[in-house]
């Protein structure tokens, strides 16, 4: 596992011209401070050369492994920052195994809630990328969540559009909940959505297909156990995420499918999946716990290409992208 380094300058100058800049936000001085006190008191050891993602990435909430090109990895911001409320671009981010930035793709006719995951998918032939815009912090969406689809690109050259080659409105059938974790089984054509803030979190479910008459609903296939094995560190950790280390922010499933990961703001939960086992069956079992270095923001989570290793990345400027080593079975 590589140990989270302490924060410093990005050179400028190697930035794709290409990308868009971030503007200004009001108190954006002030994101992050609880790790950066933390690390004040107990100091910032084991530092790594790696610069960390593009500064433009400083949100980072979801992350996925291109179904199309060799280390190339799929990501984008949180679309709205919790201090100023500014909505985003319609942008993903393709980077590499760490974080360094290959290309951009703008989503065209968008205008996004709270995107918080993607996956990337192949289905008929076509490489695809769903983004799921699931945010609802205060569960007040009474149309439900929306996942785009669109074609994921091979070359990045220039400035690449990409309008959505179609849409899931979807809703939950026990009313509106916030949600950040998603993944695809391309084998059954489903895709998956854990909710986040339920003390025994709900698992969804629903065809990687329009629903017919434009609006759908999930389907409610389990309430797991909660995700709270007990946060053991010697690295600091934020005191914005303490409370709620428990909660998921992201999930992904083997390349091969014969195992599942949940991410929490605290560990990586991993799930073994026998031969012809629902995944909802799969996700009851006993998992086996990875400590991450602290409690912080870690908001996505992918496979690597071969399925040794997890790559991790959390919000806040030049964060790390985390290489965690899959346990031996």
């Amino acid at each position: 596992m590589k140990a989270l380094p302490c924060h410093r300058p990005i050179p400028t100058g190697c930035l794709p011209m290409y990308l868009p800049p971030r503007p200004p936000r009001p108190f954006q001085f002030l994101r992050g401070w609880p790790v950066l006190f933390l690390a004040t008191l107990m100091g910032c050891a084991h530092a790594q050369p790696d610069a960390g993602l593009d500064p433009r990435i400083d949100e980072a909430s979801g992350l996925s492994m291109s179904s199309r090109v060799e280390n190339r990895y799929w990501t984008h911001n949180d679309s709205k920052d919790f201090l100023d409320n500014t909505p985003t671009e319609p942008l993903l981010y393709a980077v590499d195994a760490h974080g360094r930035v290959q290309g951009a793709l703008w989503v065209d006719g968008l205008k996004p809630h709270d995107w918080e995951a993607i996956s990337a998918f192949r289905h008929k032939g076509g490489n695809y990328l769903v983004i799921g815009d699931l945010g609802d912090n205060r569960a007040r969406r009474g149309r439900g969540i929306r996942l785009d689809v669109v074609e994921e690109p091979e070359r990045l050259e220039g400035r690449i559009h990409r309008k959505p080659a179609w849409t899931m409105r979807l809703s939950y059938p026990d009313g509106p909940r916030d949600a950040e974790a998603m993944a695809v089984d391309a084998e059954e054509g489903m895709v998956y959505i854990l909710s986040k803030r339920d003390e025994r979190p709900h698992l969804y479910r629903a065809p990687l297909h329009a629903p017919r008459g434009g609006q759908g609903a999930l389907e409610l296939l389990a309430e797991l156990p909660p995700f709270d094995a007990p946060l053991v560190t010697d690295e600091p950790s934020s005191l914005k995420v303490l409370p709620f280390t428990h909660q998921p922010t992201d999930m992904a499933f083997a390349p091969d499918l014969r195992e599942a990961v949940v991410l929490t703001y605290a560990h990586v939960y991993m799930f073994k999946r026998a031969p012809g086992q629902a995944w909802q069956e799969a996700l009851r079992g006993k998992p086996e716990v990875v400590d991450l270095p602290g409690a912080r923001q870690y908001e996505g989570i992918s496979y690597s290409r071969d399925g040794k290793a997890w790559l991790v990345v959390q919000e806040g400027e030049g964060s790390p992208v985390l290489h965690i080593a899959r346990p031996a079975p």
